[in-house]
């Protein structure tokens, strides 16, 4: 929501979250990278991976969409 103006509130709509591999205790440093596909006027979506930085496997995915608020 970085990609908004100071002082705009948003919830989230919907938010979808897929676990591909276990991370266990000696799991290899991850990395999650976001993306904000498209800010809108009433509406922004986003997506994330998770991924090892060692073996580069995806452990997780995710895609949310948030409504944005925009007071007065």
């Amino acid at each position: 929501m970085t990609l908004l103006p100071a002082g705009t509130a948003h919830t989230t709509a919907q938010l979808g979250v897929h676990m591909i591999r276990p991370v266990m205790a000696d799991t290899s440093t991850l990395r999650c990278e976001g993306t904000a596909l498209h800010v809108g006027r009433t509406t922004a979506t986003a997506e994330a991976r998770v991924t090892g930085t060692h073996d580069g496997k995806l452990y997780a995915h995710a895609t949310m969409t948030c409504a944005i608020l925009r007071m007065g």
